[in-house]
């Protein structure tokens, strides 16, 4: 086999792979669809839902984007999901600032709770968090 005839035979089990992988791939970030939407619209401080917790954080300038996973910290529970809303917004001084909310879904109970907060990668309580939070909308 001379070899340009390899390299096209290679290339052409390479697609072949990619094309049957593609759908696997696909499959993963569908299981979660389900998980991300009840986040978005169930209420997680107070009245407000998770996409408004989001929305209004990343302001104008903003930007977020959503995720879904098993759960690190109930990893035994398989039918509890780590939902993550990561907003990511430049402050005046021109720093990007990153704001994680964690959230966790019980697929058997269909609650939906904030499990951690993260700002700049520095975890935070509620507490300090929503201050930290209202800072940043003054920088």
């Amino acid at each position: 086999m001379s070899p340009a005839s390899w390299a096209k035979a290679r290339m052409a089990g390479l697609l072949l792979s990619a094309s049957l992988l593609a759908p696997l791939a696909l499959s993963a970030c569908d299981r979660y669809g389900d998980d991300i939407a009840l986040v978005k619209k169930s209420p997680v401080l107070g009245d407000t839902t998770g996409e408004k917790l989001c929305t209004d954080t990343a302001g104008a300038r903003g930007k977020f984007e959503w995720s879904a996973g098993k759960s690190e910290t109930y990893k035994d529970n398989d039918q509890i999901v780590e939902v993550t809303c990561k907003v990511t917004k430049p402050g005046s001084s021109g720093a990007q600032h990153v704001i994680e909310f964690a959230f966790i879904h019980n697929r058997q109970t269909e609650k939906v709770a904030l499990d951690r907060l993260l700002i700049d990668g520095k975890e935070q309580s509620l507490l300090s968090g929503a201050m930290n939070l209202m800072l940043l909308q003054l920088d």
